[in-house]
């Protein structure tokens, strides 16, 4: 079976990132969080849809699956002013603290899009780092990759997480 190719969804890339750090923006919220988010965002809309919001590939990394772009992108609003990102050296592994500068453009987004974005952030904001790396351990995508390997979008079938794809959520 050919695998399809992705294509970096830049707007809707840059613009979720800056989502989830004005929606999940508390104490827990570092870089492998934020990979978490994006990881669920990309593999929830790609089970439902058949094609992931930001368009990245993800690695299979001892922390769980990464997004290969996720510095660049977050180095990229950084950059531009549109996002703050302090270092926390008294944190295990340089855990990074973000201020949100400008608001995120949700306009990008479509109906479904706005939904699972608000479902994500619902549902995983008061989920530590170490609580969300380890549900993503459990699951097919991660589980069944290998070391430093792109992790299959094929196995986001077997992610649990909303899987009535027609509940409601206030956007």
């Amino acid at each position: 079976m050919a695998k399809k190719k992705m294509e970096i969804h830049q707007e809707k890339y840059l613009n979720s990132i800056l989502y989830f750090i004005k929606y999940c923006n508390n104490e827990y919220l570092g870089n492998t969080k934020l990979n978490k988010l994006l990881y669920y965002l990309d593999f929830i809309s790609y089970r439902d849809r058949d094609k992931s919001v930001t368009g990245d590939q993800y690695i299979h990394n001892q922390y769980g699956p990464v997004p290969e772009m996720m510095d660049l992108m977050l180095a990229n609003l950084h950059q531009n002013g549109y996002v703050k990102v302090e270092r926390l050296p008294y944190r295990d592994n340089g855990i990074f603290k973000f201020e949100l500068v400008n608001e995120p453009d949700q306009t990008v987004f479509d109906a479904y899009e706005k939904k699972i974005l608000s479902k994500i952030a619902k549902e995983f904001f008061l989920w530590s780092t170490d609580k969300i790396v380890g549900q993503t351990h459990l699951e097919a995508p991660w589980f069944y990759s290998k070391p430093y390997e792109k992790v299959d979008f094929a196995y986001s079938k077997d992610i649990e997480f909303f899987q009535n794809k027609t509940d409601d959520v206030e956007i």
